[in-house]
C-alpha cells in the first residue's frame, strides 16, 4: 500500500499517472529483462527500416592486406627566406603621433557675471523661491547634474562644475535672462 500511496501522490504533483505493465516485472528471473525497453522488442532483430547488414567475411591470414586509400596531396614545403635568428629585428615604421588634444579652457562661458546678474554674485544665497546659489539652481537641477547638499551650501568651484552639467544637457537657455550675460 505504501507504493500505492506513493505513485497516488506523484500522479496528483504531476497530473499524470504512469503505470508499468506486469509482464515486464512478474518473471522470477529478472537477469537479461531490461526494464527500459519496450515490450516486443527483440535486440537481435534489425530495426524495420535499417539497411541489411554486410555479409560476414571470414579473415585469412594468407591474403594480401588490401590497398591503403591514397594520402590527399599535401601542401609544398616552405621556400627558405633566408632568416638568420642571431640578426637584430628590423626598424619598426615610424607611427605616425595622434595631434595634442587642443587646451582646455578654464569654464565656457562667464559664470561670475551670470551669478552677478542672477544672484548679486553671492554664492550662498537662499532666498526661499526654490532657487538657491550664485547660478539660482532648483533643487532638482541641482541634483540631476551631480549636485550634492544644496546649492546654496556649495563652494563656487562646485556650483560652476554642476552649471557646466547643465549648459552641456540643456544648454545657456537654463538661464534665459543672464545667460546672455556669460
Amino acid at each position: 500500500m505504501k507504493n500505492v500511496r506513493k505513485t497516488l501522490i506523484v500522479a496528483a504533483i504531476t497530473g499524470t499517472l504512469v503505470t508499468v505493465p506486469t509482464t515486464g516485472i512478474a518473471h522470477a528471473d529478472v537477469q537479461g529483462v531490461d526494464p527500459n525497453v519496450a515490450p516486443g522488442f527483440d535486440p537481435g532483430l534489425p530495426a524495420p527500416d535499417a539497411p541489411p547488414a554486410p555479409e560476414a567475411v571470414a579473415f585469412d591470414p594468407n591474403l594480401p592486406a588490401p590497398d591503403a586509400p591514397p594520402a590527399p596531396d599535401a601542401p609544398p614545403a616552405p621556400e627558405a627566406v633566408g632568416f638568420d635568428p642571431n640578426l637584430p629585428a628590423p626598424d619598426a615604421p615610424p607611427v605616425d603621433e595622434p595631434p595634442a588634444p587642443a587646451p582646455v579652457k578654464a569654464y565656457s562661458v562667464n559664470w561670475d557675471a551670470i551669478a552677478a546678474c542672477e544672484s548679486g554674485g553671492n554664492w550662498s544665497i537662499s532666498t526661499g523661491n526654490g532657487y538657491s546659489g550664485g547660478l539660482q539652481f532648483t533643487p532638482s537641477t541641482w541634483r540631476a547634474n551631480g549636485g550634492s547638499g544644496s546649492a546654496a551650501g556649495a563652494s563656487r568651484e562646485e556650483q560652476i562644475r554642476v552649471a557646466e552639467n547643465v549648459l552641456h544637457s540643456q544648454g545657456i537657455g537654463a538661464w534665459p535672462v543672464c545667460g546672455r550675460r556669460g
